[in-house]
């Protein structure tokens, strides 16, 4: 290659589905029933809930006063659902029917193109924490 190398600039893609954005969820626990050890038949247990929701980026976000939501993924009603509805659902003993439900509620939102979950006991071995993640796509 010489000193006179060329650089040819590209325009950036303009596939329709090549934008994305990700929301996401860190860290969020909850009490749940879940399991099947005898342990974790009587009472709640911490859970940590992680979602991240994955949705095509229609537009440019360059509005400095854009308040609307409806715009947006809404990751407060993920937060929402995994606080206050999932312990009303009562015991599951898989933690992998939990991580359905949480993406069915995703699923709810048309926009939604994917939907990855971890959960995390962190007190079910004492010393080790232990859990499962899904990802789902439409």
């Amino acid at each position: 290659m010489t000193g006179n190398s060329i650089v040819q600039m590209t325009e950036p893609s303009t596939a329709k589905n090549a934008d994305r954005i990700r929301v996401f969820l860190r860290d969020c626990k909850a009490e749940l029933r879940v399991g099947i050890n005898p342990s974790e038949l009587n009472a709640p247990q911490t859970v940590i809930v992680n979602v991240e929701v994955e949705a095509a980026l229609p537009h440019r976000y360059q509005d400095l006063t854009e308040t609307k939501l409806d715009r947006v993924i809404n990751y407060e009603p993920i937060y929402n659902y995994i606080r206050d509805e999932l312990p009303k659902l009562g015991h599951i003993p898989l933690l992998e029917t939990v991580a359905e439900q949480i993406v069915g509620f995703c699923f709810q939102d048309v926009r939604v193109q994917a939907v990855r979950v971890r959960l995390e006991k962190p007190n079910v071995f004492g010393q080790a924490s232990a859990g499962i993640e899904v990802y789902r796509t439409r």
